[in-house]
């Protein structure tokens, strides 16, 4: 600031009847000594014992899964193969494979709903997914190995994702519910269905959050309907 700048002030101050140090910062006492102790320094950290709810934890960017993401399987080759998910199954049944998103979210629900019920009809059928076949897969590896990785903000946020939660929510009462720790908002889920020899008959990565898999369209790959 030049001094033409601080004496104008000055003045403008003077005639309003403001003191001209009314705008100067204070200064504590000793603050120019080195060694002075900062008046804040008994002040405690209120944020030292802060926790981050789980539900916002679910909104982080996961870690990398150990493995690279591959590409995505297309129909007719063969099921990737890991420790966690050997396909074809020992009894020699086709399966279905279900990659849902995390747990607490309301597409990944009804999905594993239609799971569970076209489980209990074609018992011919091996169905992978919840609480059918579990496979705990916290890493991620085995997603990775069937090319699914972190999605987009458009993938999981656009407007029609938004209005379809909703319309799900009251239309058949599958709200979102708290995502459990292990769980990630941004994995990208798919359905696949391999036959008695591995294969690929059907499936794809999901497109957006909302979009549930036409599992039946599946079963009909594998010849259940």
């Amino acid at each position: 600031m030049s001094m033409f700048t601080k004496l104008t002030t000055k003045i403008a101050l003077r005639r309003a009847g403001i003191p001209s140090n009314a705008l100067s910062m204070p200064e504590f006492e000793g603050s120019k000594d080195p060694n002075a102790t900062s008046p804040f320094a008994n002040v405690s950290n209120p944020f030292a014992n802060l926790t981050v709810p789980n539900a916002l934890k679910s909104w982080a960017t996961p870690p990398p899964p150990p493995i690279e993401i591959a590409p995505v399987p297309g129909l007719g080759t063969k099921a990737p193969d890991t420790n966690k998910l050997r396909l074809p199954v020992l009894d020699g049944r086709p399966s279905i494979v279900v990659f849902l998103r995390h747990c607490g979210c309301p597409f990944a629900e009804k999905t594993f709903l239609e799971l569970r019920r076209l489980a209990n009809k074609f018992p011919r059928l091996n169905f992978i997914a919840w609480a059918v076949t579990v496979i705990v897969d916290e890493e991620r590896e085995v997603y990775a190995s069937w090319g699914l990785g972190v999605s987009t903000t458009y993938h999981l946020l656009n407007p029609w994702t938004q209005i379809a939660a909703r319309k799900l929510g009251k239309e058949e009462g599958l709200w979102g519910r708290e995502v459990d720790p292990s769980g990630n908002r941004w994995q990208v889920g798919g359905s696949w269905a391999t036959d008695e020899t591995g294969l690929i008959r059907w499936g794809a990565v999901s497109k957006t959050a909302d979009d549930i898999p036409d599992l039946v369209e599946g079963c009909r790959s594998l010849g259940a309907y």
